[in-house]
């Protein structure tokens, strides 16, 4: 009952211009951030189909007050350009994208950020492990802190000033439960404050896709442009009901030995677009043996889907690996670029149409549509899903990592 004050970012600026203080209020109009579920209103419990990929809604109740007495975290930066990076990746192409938030977990070993999209169709998970940061402290009665942010008001908060600038930060500070942080270029200092919406209960987890000895057809670029140039040949055909048509084909007796391994095609009532990979393109290839035997095999993808989760984290990564299961679940990983000597990771997931007329088709058959597996080990919160370029700890339990 009653009103309340929208959480917009509070800013303070040292030894900065006027233009500087213009860039800081024109970031922080225009962002409300108490949309349905508003501080202290209760929201419901809500899990999806389990044939989708990001079955991590939030259950519980939100709080305007801070976590548990003597929980916090602080890190340094010595760019906040690593961490709007990250939080580009997440940013889905959605027409609510400034109101969108991302949940975010803390614990010793580092911070972890998820994303989704409104029809859980798409969900979008980052990590910046504890080596990433110059320091980073994490100290609480519980192994973990989870929170969330709005992503457009932290993103117009991190661009104030270049690359160059270090960031320093800190959660909670005041009763308020804000998240306070500082940056520093050239002498010039400017700190602020956003409010966020803490979470008394973890988020349910969502099982993982790719869990250890699934059978999977992974495909690794020899240059992450490739995906990311074959993707931008849809960007035009970018519609709520445009259908992405992703064929994986294996090789036969007459093949020849620069084949079209992977096709890609899409088509609206006015345009159509196909695009080829050859082998060669890809430095990895590993086909599941249902491809195999069956020739090949297309899975249908909302192009939406696909293109708000991937674009962004595939322009300037430095490393992408694709897995798909036998259900058409597509697993995208990435390695984004940093300013400092650790990278940084980023995975998006997808869920098929099962739905869709004649997709997912093997052959002359259908598969059976997606359903919840039986593994949850890979990426539960607190872990790295299993895969790309060798191992590394997760946040939380030991996986097979990037």
């Amino acid at each position: 009952p009653g009103s309340r004050p929208h959480p917009t970012p509070h800013f303070q600026s040292f030894g900065r211009s006027a233009s500087c203080l213009l860039g800081m209020a024109a970031a922080a109009v225009g962002h409300p951030f108490g949309a349905a579920g508003g501080f202290g209103g209760a929201v419901p419990s809500q899990r999806p189909a389990a044939a989708s990929p990001s079955a991590s809604s939030a259950g519980g109740a939100w709080a305007a007050r801070g976590p548990a007495v003597g929980s916090f975290f602080e890190c340094r930066l010595d760019s906040a350009h690593d961490l709007a990076n990250l939080l580009s990746a997440l940013q889905l192409r959605e027409k609510d994208a400034k109101d969108q938030r991302v949940h975010c977990e803390a614990r010793a070993q580092g911070l972890k950020f998820i994303a989704q999209s409104g029809a859980k169709d798409v969900a979008v998970v980052g990590w910046m492990m504890a080596t990433s940061f110059k320091e980073y402290r994490f100290v609480g009665e519980h192994e973990d802190l989870h929170l969330r942010l709005p992503v457009a008001p932290l993103l117009h908060c991190l661009q104030i000033f270049s690359d160059r600038a270090g960031l320093s930060l800190r959660y909670p500070v005041g009763e308020a439960a804000e998240l306070h942080f500082t940056m520093e270029e050239d002498g010039a200092v400017s700190e602020c404050s956003i409010r966020t919406l803490v979470l008394e209960e973890a988020p349910a987890i969502f099982g993982s896709f790719f869990g250890p000895g699934d059978v999977m057809s992974v495909l690794r670029p020899v240059q992450p442009e490739f995906w990311h140039n074959a993707l931008m040949e849809f960007a035009e055909l970018d519609a709520p009901d445009a259908v992405l048509r992703l064929t994986l084909r294996a090789p036969g007796p007459c093949s020849e030995a620069n084949y079209p391994a992977v096709v890609l095609r899409s088509q609206t009532l006015t345009s159509d677009a196909e695009v080829e990979l050859p082998r060669s393109v890809f430095e990895d290839l590993e086909l599941a043996p249902s491809v195999v035997a069956a020739g090949e095999v297309t899975h249908h993808y909302p192009l939406t889907s696909i293109l708000a989760s991937c674009l962004r984290a595939s322009k300037d990564c430095k490393g992408v690996k694709i897995r798909i299961n036998t259900e058409g679940v597509m697993s995208c990983q990435f390695i984004l670029r940093s300013r400092g000597q650790k990278d940084l990771f980023c995975e998006a997931l997808i869920s098929p149409m099962a739905d869709f007329a004649g997709a997912p088709t093997m052959g002359a058959g259908r598969l059976v549509p997606p359903t919840a597996p039986a593994s949850t080990a890979a990426t539960q919160p607190g872990t790295m899903p299993g895969g790309l370029l060798g191992g590394l700890r997760g946040l939380g339990n030991e996986s097979t990592g990037f």
